[in-house]
């Protein structure tokens, strides 16, 4: 069982950033952190994707990106905030933006 859980953090790792390659593009493209819950909605609106902020940590696991937090309003009407874990790129902007 351990070999195989090796195996498979191996293959992961090796190609990481090919298989996680949107939400490495998206990072990119923002520049500067985001919430966790403006990740996951990204997707979920785009791609029909959830469970990114998963996707996530173990990018920042593997220090592909960085993990922070962001402060945001416990409701649109809340005047207290609280902080979010939040993802930005360790990269600069996309190669398509030219910068």
């Amino acid at each position: 069982m351990k070999a195989a859980l090796e195996a498979i953090d191996r293959y992961l790792a090796e190609r990481a950033a090919r298989l996680f390659a949107p939400v490495l593009e998206h990072l990119r493209e923002v520049g500067e952190a985001r919430s966790s819950t403006d990740i996951e909605d990204h997707f979920a609106r785009n791609f029909g994707v959830e469970g990114v902020t998963a996707a996530c940590e173990y990018l920042a696991d593997q220090g592909l990106v960085g993990k922070a937090s962001t402060p945001v309003q416990l409701t649109r009407k809340s005047n207290t905030a609280v902080e979010e874990l939040a993802f930005f790129t360790l990269s600069g902007k996309s190669e398509r933006d030219g910068r």
